[in-house]
């Protein structure tokens, strides 16, 4: 949309009426904030004030020193909008997989509570005309740390008069960019446990770090250890049935067997091209195994990031059921806020406004029986 064409709406609609028919258009996607200059925006709506403060001369001053073109909310409104919208355009576009990987509750606390109960709630033989009996239920809990992530961007008077919109544009992207890598970190930290000690230890079972990943994993509210932890490297599908017994050792808090269903494989990029030919194969990999043979991984999903080549092994990988294992803790998602006016940075440095954009969350495992870790 073109500065005419806004200046005429904006004449013909009135200022209330102009600023919400943009941020319906913005909103519904009718309007995308490349298609709109901020300068022309500024123009369009008759130059309002991008000040609070105007130096007045020692002379006869008129009406029109104190008179601002429109409500000083109106440009900023439709302004923060469109910084909004390319911050969120920028957050969809980076790739990720961490998602897939968690179950995602809400939270409202800095370092949640993940309750859960065990001890004697196995079922038990009701005898005819005698009650049931209660179980004993004892609290457990294990804790995630949520951090909160963001920075600033601001829109000063010189980029509005020299019309710098698309450089403006392409640091609320990157911004948007920024904070889904940041919060794919978040949650890749938890998954491959590159913190097992702190606060945001990947596995806090009563708030205390205990290692995720051991060939003697030990889960406090159980007794005994179990092995999660496969040394063989992933050259084919013997690889995952090695960890495919491991799963058949697991029990539960009661001590029953439990059945687990595998749904990635987790690998490092470096590996994908060998997950997906265990996932994707007709027929077995394995040479020894005769040809022909049908693949028993199929429908197992591939699955690689480079956090894993970089940040943990370049042989590593993961197998098992994760978000039944890993708990993505969210205060908010992504969001985008706006400065009110007034504020000393106003006066100091010309900013006209200023965006926040940031979230806040946290991730971390509240069991160690549902993902395998493989070579390290």
């Amino acid at each position: 949309m073109n500065r005419d064409s806004m200046k005429s709406l904006y004449e013909n609609s009135g200022e209330k009426k102009f600023t919400i028919k943009m941020l319906n258009l913005i909103k519904e996607n009718k309007i995308v904030p490349n298609d709109i200059s901020i300068k022309s925006l500024h123009e369009a709506m008759g130059s309002p004030n991008l000040k609070n403060n105007e130096f007045i001369e020692d002379r006869v001053v008129g009406d029109i020193d104190f008179h601002e073109a429109l409500d000083s909310s109106a440009f900023p409104k439709i302004t923060g909008a469109l910084i909004s919208k390319k911050v969120q355009e920028g957050y969809e576009m980076e790739s990720g997989i961490g998602d897939m990987l968690v179950t995602v509750v809400k939270s409202s606390v800095k370092d949640e509570t993940i309750v859960g109960f065990s001890d004697d709630m196995e079922m038990k033989e009701v005898q005819e005309g005698v009650d049931y009996e209660e179980g004993s239920v004892s609290e457990k809990y294990h804790k995630i740390k949520n951090t909160k992530q963001g920075r600033i961007i601001s829109l000063t008077e010189e980029s509005i008069r020299f019309d710098q919109t698309n450089q403006l544009y392409i640091r609320a992207q990157r911004l948007g960019m920024a904070a889904r890598a940041s919060r794919e970190k978040t949650i890749l930290n938890a998954v491959l446990e590159l913190t097992s000690t702190g606060e945001k230890a990947a596995w806090r079972p009563n708030g205390n770090a205990t290692t995720l990943y051991n060939d003697a994993s030990n889960d406090p509210f159980t007794d005994g250890t179990l092995d999660n932890l496969e040394t063989e490297t992933l050259a084919d599908e013997t690889s995952l049935t090695k960890a495919q017994a491991l799963f058949a050792q697991f029990k539960d808090e009661d001590g029953n067997p439990i059945v687990i269903t595998p749904e990635y494989l987790l690998t490092a990029v470096a590996l994908d091209p060998i997950a997906r030919q265990i996932c994707y194969s007709g027929q077995a990999i394995d040479l020894t195994i005769p040809a022909g043979t049908l693949q028993p991984f199929n429908g197992i999903k591939p699955l690689s990031t480079p956090y894993i080549d970089q940040l943990s092994s370049a042989t590593a990988w993961w197998y098992g059921d994760f978000k039944k294992q890993f708990i993505y803790t969210e205060v908010w998602p992504i969001r985008t806020m706006q400065l009110k006016k007034g504020s000393e940075r106003e006066f100091q440095a010309d900013v006209v406004m200023s965006f926040k954009a940031g979230y806040y969350g946290g991730c971390g495992a509240v069991s160690n029986r549902y993902v395998i870790q493989g070579k390290a």
